[in-house]
């Protein structure tokens, strides 16, 4: 009789699952309790993909969610459907295209587009940028692919996008993300809810490493 397979992570309990992110096979025990702690799990993880479905989020009140001063409606987010596509897809490849990038990047790199929209939006310009090298990557990236919108927009006659339109759009994901995470440290579920919101084209994600060591 063959020997049981043990466990990578723990070396002692039975291995049950096999762990694209430690190349290896697991127990259940340490997928639970090191998925997004230690283990950066690819996306495509089947296990991630089921405890993101069962994940509750940390609860956030009311009263706690950003930028409390700009009111974004359901009827602006219809008008502006096109934009906030754009900006869920923008956001997620710049998350994807940059290695480590994890829930709280992403939202500081939201914070940063926020100020700086803010300030553009009083008839300044001044970029604020994150202190976070990861938060930073994703900013440029998303303010890179704006840029390549408007342009599009210019080239082909229509009405070009407001700052102001573009603050309440960032405020919206920003919210959004704020009641879209599981609180782990190298949590992903708000990236992965932007990547389920996307083309199925738009999800792939780079080789990366994945477990801290």
């Amino acid at each position: 009789m063959p020997e049981p397979v043990i466990c990578k992570i723990c070396g002692k309990r039975r291995a049950k699952r096999l762990c694209p992110a430690v190349h290896g096979d697991i127990c259940p025990l340490c997928c639970g309790t090191e998925r997004e702690v230690t283990l950066s799990c690819p996306l495509e993880c089947e296990y991630l993909q089921e405890a993101h479905k069962r994940e509750k989020p940390v609860p956030v009140a009311e009263r706690d969610l950003s930028n409390p001063d700009i009111k974004v409606t359901e009827e602006f987010l219809h008008s502006h459907e096109e934009l906030l596509l754009f900006s869920i897809y923008a956001l997620l490849q710049g998350a994807l295209n940059t290695s480590g990038a994890v829930d709280a990047d992403v939202m500081q790199a939201l914070e940063s587009l926020i100020q700086t929209s803010r300030t553009m939006a009083s008839g300044l310009i001044y970029e604020t940028r994150s202190p976070n090298l990861i938060a930073a990557a994703i900013q440029t990236s998303f303010s890179k692919s704006l840029e390549g919108y408007r342009q599009t927009l210019t080239e082909e006659g229509r009405s070009p996008v407001r700052d102001a339109e573009i603050l309440g759009i960032l405020v919206f994901l920003h919210n959004f993300g704020q009641r879209s995470q599981n609180g782990r440290p190298r949590g992903r579920m708000f990236i992965d809810l932007l990547r389920q919101m996307t083309p199925e084209a738009a999800r792939v994600e780079p080789a990366a490493p994945s477990i801290i060591l």
